[in-house]
């Protein structure tokens, strides 16, 4: 007679616990509530979205005019500029040309963190100041110093409230000496909040 494989015995033996689990009911101030717990309120979705944008950099370098960061820190003694920290309050737009569809702009500051190679940490806030996200923002930090850079999405406030994601940053043909041009394309999760009655 041959016998049944373990797998088989194991299930039989577990089923009335599986069926069991499933009809849990939880008593929660007299009302029977099953388990797993649902929400216990009406719990708003998560939103995915994607964006491709421009990110506009004019360079605090000899010659740029109207640069749109500043040096605030340049130690001495490394041939890479190891410590050197800029703020910057870059343009975001929708295509290559910084006077045209500006979506907002990305506020914050970059410092030099490598000693062997260049490596900036970046850390800016998106701030949208038209378009459907207006009046939103989201906080957007990594290492920069690359082709192409992906960076961390780790909040985000108004519309795109409990954001995270990523940005990926990558140089654009259309960069002069004057403007380094980045599109940015962005992959972002985020719930929106609902209003609350009392």
């Amino acid at each position: 007679m041959a016998t049944p494989p373990r797998s088989s015995i194991f299930l039989f033996l577990l089923l009335p616990t599986i069926l069991a689990v499933a009809s849990l009911q939880v008593k929660v101030s007299g009302q029977s509530i099953p388990w797993p717990w649902p929400c216990p309120y009406e719990c708003p979705s998560q939103n995915e979205t994607r964006l491709h944008l421009f990110s506009h950099q004019f360079p605090a370098l000899p010659g740029v005019p109207n640069p749109n960061e500043v040096s605030v820190a340049s130690p001495p003694g490394s041939a890479i500029g190891f410590g050197q920290m800029y703020v910057h309050d870059w343009i975001l737009a929708e295509g290559p040309n910084p006077n045209e569809n500006v979506v907002g702009r990305l506020q914050g500051f970059h410092i030099q963190a490598g000693q062997a190679f260049t490596s900036w940490y970046t850390s800016h806030i998106m701030l949208f100041q038209n378009g459907r996200f207006a009046g939103s923002t989201l906080e957007v930090l990594g290492l920069t110093g690359n082709p192409t850079d992906e960076l961390s999405i780790t909040g985000g406030t108004g519309v795109l409230t409990n954001a995270h994601g990523t940005a990926k940053f990558t140089s654009s043909q259309s960069s002069t000496s004057t403007d380094a041009i980045r599109e940015v394309d962005i992959h972002v999760f985020y719930t929106p909040e609902t209003p609350t009655t009392v």
